[in-house]
């Protein structure tokens, strides 16, 4: 066959072959009986990531609850509501980074980047008004609340694990 077409979509024959995944595209003549064209598995990518983001916003707001818990338990309800409000912050500041991470669903590179730097830096924008509202408006207790946002953070990086 000739140069594989840019950017087409096209399934696997299991032979080396491909096949334009298209109404136009030819039959597919496997050598055994059975085996027919193996689809690539694009399609779900976008589920994927929102699984991802739903997953790892759970996870840190189960850290968020348990810190902020251990901190009413052992200095207070004011204590308490500082480190629940710290691990909130990071929990819906990667809720809004993957909302705006993965909108455009499968895209080219230059999208996707463009989507990327736009998720991060709509992250901090919220960090930053957040953390403000929290220190300068409801006067805050700042060690429990960065606190809760470390441990918080925890729950990032155990939602990243692949567990098989």
């Amino acid at each position: 066959m000739g140069p594989y077409p840019y950017n087409a979509p096209a399934i696997w024959t299991g032979d080396g072959s491909y096949v334009q995944n298209e109404g136009s595209a030819p039959p597919c003549t496997a050598p055994t009986a059975g085996a027919g064209p193996v689809p690539f598995a694009m399609s779900d990518v976008p589920v994927r990531g929102k699984r991802l983001v739903l997953r790892v916003v759970l996870l840190q707001t189960g850290c968020a609850l348990a810190v902020a818990s251990v901190f009413l338990v052992l200095r207070g309800k004011s204590a308490g509501l500082a480190a629940l409000t710290g691990g909130l912050i990071v929990a819906l500041g990667s809720a809004l980074f993957g909302w705006r991470m993965f909108k455009p669903g499968i895209a080219g590179g230059a999208t996707l980047s463009t989507a990327m730097y736009a998720a991060v830096a709509l992250k901090w924008l919220w960090f930053g008004a957040a953390l403000y509202v929290a220190f300068a408006r409801l006067n805050l207790e700042p060690a429990p609340l960065l606190i809760g946002m470390a441990v918080a953070q925890l729950g990032h990086w155990v939602g990243l694990m692949r567990l098989k």
